[in-house]
């Protein structure tokens, strides 16, 4: 973090004299904790991908919300108050809809809950309850939609960790006997099992429990349209030509 200069006079004789010299100390390029040294912007860089992540999140319940209202799936939210949340982060308080979104383990109202009946049970969409029921599992699974790689090639050599466990998943699903996810989250939250610390694949997991979902409810094409687009929707990563 320093470095030292000086200035000489180049003699007709050939020899050199010293007209000055000094030191120019400046701050470390790197920061150090426990562990070493790490690049000086990466906590910042942490920061920012935290962010974005935090909003692109909201974004997708709030473009849900806006299929689930119109379709009568949960409790109504305008578009002001959707706005609102976006914008300026104002999160909707109607009792209604806070009242929707509650959990309750000793009425059995809880997202695990709603999404096992909705994948084993064909509910009657012409009462209220059931369509809130169908809404709220399907909120959770925006909540919560599995890893997707934005690898342009898969390579059998790099599966890595992420890979691995949800193999992993998925084999205790079989063993376990539950065709979707879920089930058999469902049957983990029941006896008291862990939930979150499952790694969870979007296409295999999420996508088909949603599809499931849709075909036992008995979904039009429109319906499924518009939220398979609302929880699913991957943005393009954005063009990097400028920094070239």
């Amino acid at each position: 973090n320093s470095i030292g200069w000086a200035i000489v006079k180049h003699n007709d004789d050939s020899s050199y004299s010293l007209l000055d010299k000094g030191v120019n100390i400046f701050q470390d390029g790197v920061a150090h904790d426990k562990s070493g040294e790490k690049p000086m912007v990466q906590e910042r860089t942490a920061a920012r991908s935290s962010r974005r992540h935090y909003f692109r999140r909201r974004l997708r319940k709030i473009e849900l919300l806006k299929v689930l209202v119109k379709y009568d799936l949960c409790p109504y939210l305008s578009a002001e108050e959707l706005s609102e949340w976006k914008n300026h982060k104002k999160y909707p308080m109607k009792d209604e809809f806070l009242e929707w979104q509650k959990t309750d383990d000793d009425m059995d109202r809880n997202p695990y809950h709603d999404r096992y009946v909705c994948l084993t049970q064909e509910l009657d969409l012409s009462v209220i309850s059931n369509r809130y029921m169908l809404g709220r599992a399907l909120y959770h699974i925006a909540q919560r939609r599995g890893f997707l790689s934005n690898r342009k090639e898969n390579r059998k050599d790099d599966d890595g960790k992420v890979k691995d466990c949800i193999k992993s998943l998925t084999k205790a699903m079989q063993e376990n006997g539950c065709a979707y996810l879920g089930e058999y989250f469902f049957k983990l939250y029941e006896e008291g099992g862990k939930i979150r610390k499952n790694y969870t694949d979007r296409v295999e997991h999420y996508k088909k429990e949603f599809r499931a979902i849709c075909e036992k409810q008995h979904l039009d094409v429109e319906q499924i349209k518009a939220l398979e687009n609302a929880i699913f929707y991957q943005r393009p990563l954005k063009s990097q030509k400028g920094q070239v």
